[in-house]
């Protein structure tokens, strides 16, 4: 375990690594309410920490994972305060942890992002001074408007570009070009919203390099689309943006080559000293820029291992 902190720090975890006193923790200090729903099972201490670096000497946390007695799980986050004066911007903080602890949780399955334990959090603070903190996000939002204060997680407005008339997407003629480019309608009908726009603005270029970009279709197949229409103009613009794509592609591809070759030498370079590379680090290696890349050729020569190089692993 990581040197801990501070006193508080320390005391806080010692009282609440055995598992006996963790569960009587939530008996005594939870509402009736969710207690009644847990299993009478002795909750399970998950390693880790949640509190930002520069909060770690004011705060400290603890993450339990709970059964409850109609099967399933759910967590517990605990968060002590140790300032003497409460921190009025703790819940935000809490928010931000409570999101990270779904993030881990959830990995990179599918399932696991669509199935979220609940989060119970809990906050115990010893400080001289009265807590004075808002009892949540919602009371620090600024608006007696409830339709205003949306939560976190709580809900969102949905506008699915793809399930709307093309007339109703925006009453603002460049919103509207958009969000049909965005939806990659049909290049006549592409061909025509973009017309409609004001000659000379940025956003008609915008647009098609957007759909020489991202859209399933070739320069020839654009143009010819363009020049059946009339749109002469466009036609021709798309001639000058594609021009300039492959330009700058070129000049991508290049510097591309570069860092491709320098990653190739640091790589030989550490596995000769440190023998295989981990995946994370070959990874960090893979998607570096040039600078960073010569940073970490210039530490390798005397570096007594790869910590001291690339910092410690989490």
């Amino acid at each position: 375990m990581a040197e801990l902190h501070n006193p508080h720090d320390r005391l806080f975890r010692a009282l609440l690594s055995d598992r006996e006193r963790v569960r009587d923790l939530l008996r005594d200090h939870l509402p009736n309410s969710i207690t009644g729903q847990l299993a009478d099972t002795l909750p399970e201490i998950i390693e880790g920490s949640f509190v930002d670096e520069a909060l770690a000497g004011s705060q400290s946390d603890l993450l339990l994972k709970v059964e409850l007695a109609a099967g399933g799980e759910a967590f517990v986050y605990v968060l002590a305060e140790h300032k003497s004066t409460p921190d009025p911007y703790l819940p935000l903080q809490l928010a931000s942890y409570m999101v990270r602890i779904w993030k881990r949780h959830a990995g990179t399955s599918a399932q696991g992002r669509r199935c979220l334990p609940a989060i119970i959090p809990m906050v115990v603070y010893h400080g001289a001074d009265r807590w004075s903190v808002p009892d949540g996000l919602a009371d620090m939002i600024d608006t007696d408007d409830r339709a205003l204060a949306l939560l976190p997680g709580e809900g969102y407005i949905l506008r699915n570009l793809r399930e709307l008339e093309i007339q109703t997407l925006s009453r603002n003629a460049g919103l509207q070009a958009g969000f049909v480019t965005l939806r990659q309608e049909t290049l006549s009908v592409l061909a025509g919203t973009i017309a409609s726009l004001p000659e000379g603005g940025d956003l008609r270029r915008q647009l098609l390099e957007y759909v020489l970009q991202v859209y399933n279709v070739t320069q020839d197949e654009l143009q010819t689309t363009l020049h059946e229409a009339g749109y002469h103009d466009l036609e021709a613009l798309v001639g000058t943006i594609a021009e300039t794509l492959l330009e700058q592609g070129e000049a991508r591809g290049l510097a591309k080559g570069r860092v491709e070759g320098k990653a190739e030498i640091l790589t030989r370079l550490l596995e000769r000293r440190f023998g295989p590379l981990p995946g994370d680090i070959r990874h960090r290696i893979a998607t570096a820029g040039v600078a960073q890349v010569d940073t970490w050729l210039d530490a390798v020569i005397d570096a007594p291992d790869m910590a001291a190089i690339f910092g410690a692993r989490e």
